[in-house]
């Protein structure tokens, strides 16, 4: 396997998200925090509905932001787009 520039400028694009990642997470927001580990558990919530196919949402940011923001009414907002549309 040839090691190219693209997989060079692929490691230096992974290690400078994460970079920045560890930066903001260290800093003082705790709102910023907060509103990640809210999406991540609003994404783990539309997964596990679709999973069980207790409903079937759609797996994308922007539900789980919504989720992650808004809380359980975001989950509802969801479900019911989901459901009119």
């Amino acid at each position: 396997m040839k090691f190219g520039w693209e997989q060079a400028l692929i490691i230096v694009a992974a290690a400078a998200l994460v970079g920045i990642v560890v930066w903001v997470m260290r800093q003082r927001t705790r709102g910023v925090g907060k509103y990640i580990i809210n999406s991540l558990a609003g994404g783990v919530l539309v997964a596990g509905l679709s999973a069980f196919n207790v409903i079937v949402l759609p797996f994308n940011l922007l539900n789980a932001l919504i989720i992650g923001v808004l809380g359980l009414p975001g989950a509802g907002v969801v479900i019911a787009a989901a459901t009119l549309l």
